[in-house]
């Protein structure tokens, strides 16, 4: 309100009965499925490694990539970046989605092709997108997807705060302390 001014100038989203589609059900993913049951949306799911019994267990339906895109009126990420995942939603992708959906990011930026990622809103092939992850951190002044009304972003901050933070910190000094003693505790598989 200090920048902006006006009190209730846009009508809210109703996430009742609406669809979440989750692209990647891993433990961020499952926590979303479990939210999105607790506001009374549906949760469908896809990821190139999800088996029905997976996506059984976290109470959602799996889809194929396209239906999720297609049906859902929410699409959010959560895949780690690996090669097989890095451009892994593409303007075809962007443009399969439905018109009134908002695409959200908060896993990693290179999964999605970021010059159709500042198109698609632009060009309203979707309603917005939430985005805490860019190509460019930190996202520069003059970037399009700051610009642009339909775009909420924020600075990369979703994962700050003081419980994350403390038990970031406190696993580093052990697996620091345990490898000095010569027993890892944490291995990369």
């Amino acid at each position: 309100m200090r920048e902006n001014g006006p009190w209730q100038s846009t009508i809210g989203i109703d996430l009742h009965g609406r669809q979440l589609g989750l692209i990647g059900l891993g433990k961020i993913g499952t926590m979303m499925a479990r939210i999105a049951d607790a506001f009374g949306m549906r949760a469908v799911a896809w990821s190139p490694n999800l088996t029905p019994e997976r996506a059984a267990s976290a109470g959602v339906r799996m889809v194929t990539k396209d239906a999720l895109l297609e049906t859902s009126d929410f699409v959010s990420i959560h895949l780690v970046l690996a090669p097989s995942t890095r451009g892994l939603i593409g303007e075809g992708d962007l443009r399969r989605m439905r018109a009134g959906a908002l695409l959200i990011n908060t896993s990693r930026a290179p999964i999605v092709d970021q010059a159709a990622l500042v198109r698609a809103p632009e060009e309203t092939w979707i309603a917005g997108a939430g985005l805490d992850v860019f190509d460019i951190e930190p996202l520069p002044p003059d970037h399009p997807l700051r610009r642009l009304p339909n775009v909420l972003a924020t600075p990369h901050l979703g994962y700050v705060s003081e419980d994350n933070y403390r038990g970031y910190f406190t696993e580093a000094v052990e697996d620091i302390e345990a490898w000095l003693r010569g027993a890892p505790i944490r291995r990369l598989r």
